[in-house]
């Protein structure tokens, strides 16, 4: 009987320890908030995040511009200082650039390591030059054919490359026999906001 009341009276003192204990770190912490062991690594965590947002606005801004979207533009930025690397045909170009970056909320300075050479910027021959919003509409045309080929009994257990180019869908396969590509072609026709379709 006795053992179980010291056994008792020993977990009464352990807790009121621990609770003494608790209790003056929330003292101290609540008094020296800036000496928090979490405070260091939550505002690291927020300037990382600042710095990679502002590297994304910069870069959006650039690929916006129909000047600049061909051009590869490397951005870097370490708090609200944003670093600018790549190649550009002229000085003009180089300009831009700069003052297109500068223009973006939060970017208190440019530093413009940009090198001038005539050949940057030139599409390539078959280049793609879709803006974005047509890149991802045709990614999405694309998922809408790939889900109306799963839902066709004739279709959905034959493999088909699929690609949209401007809502032009192009339907390719080395093992489907002829009459399910051109059953694919009349799918794909079917669905909405594909202006045409061709298999082969």
């Amino acid at each position: 009987m006795f053992g179980c009341f010291f056994r008792f009276i020993r977990l009464i003192l352990v807790l009121a320890v621990l609770v003494a204990a608790g209790a003056a770190i929330y003292y101290y912490m609540a008094r020296h908030p800036e000496r928090a062991p979490w405070k260091e690594g939550a505002a690291a965590v927020r300037d990382k995040m600042a710095t990679v947002t502002l590297s994304a606005q910069v870069r959006a801004a650039i690929g916006l511009r129909e000047s600049l979207k061909n051009l590869s533009i490397d951005v870097s930025s370490e708090k609200d200082v944003v670093t600018l690397r790549g190649k550009v045909p002229n000085a003009e170009t180089a300009k831009t650039v700069e003052t297109t970056a500068a223009s973006v909320p939060g970017v208190r300075q440019v530093v413009n390591f940009l090198e001038i050479d005539a050949a940057s910027g030139v599409k390539a021959a078959g280049a793609d030059d879709r803006s974005m919003g047509e890149k991802l509409d045709d990614e999405a045309l694309e998922l809408k054919v790939r889900a109306a080929f799963k839902l066709d009994k004739e279709l959905s257990n034959a493999s088909f490359e699929i690609k949209s180019i401007r809502k032009v869908i192009q339907i390719s396969s080395a093992t489907a026999n002829p009459d399910q590509k051109k059953r694919a072609a009349t799918v794909a026709q079917s669905v909405e906001g594909v202006v045409s379709a061709e298999s082969r």
